[in-house]
């Protein structure tokens, strides 16, 4: 987008604004991310690598609640969800 101002009421140079999406800053948690932290009944026994998952999750409009995170650490940790990595396993 490119902005034109009137140089009889705004005289002066040219000035560029550009706009960059980037990732996150590690201070730029979510605050319901932020919340599961802080409450062991929902962070429970989380691991390092579980954490650092949760932590990496981004989100466009809505924002999440710490019952979100909850309930996304059980799906990890959810058989279900989750083939065993094999190496006997044939590849095609």
């Amino acid at each position: 987008m490119e902005i034109v101002l009137n140089r009889r009421l705004a005289p002066g140079q040219l000035k560029r604004f550009e706009f960059v999406e980037r990732e996150a800053a590690a201070g730029d948690q979510e605050a319901g991310f932020q919340a599961f932290l802080q409450d062991p009944s929902l962070k429970g026994d989380a691991t390092t690598e579980e954490i650092e998952f949760l932590k990496k999750l981004r989100f466009a409009r809505k924002r999440p609640t710490a019952l979100y995170y909850y309930r996304e650490l059980q799906n990890l940790r959810d058989l279900l969800h989750f083939r065993r990595a094999s190496t006997d396993e044939k590849t095609t």
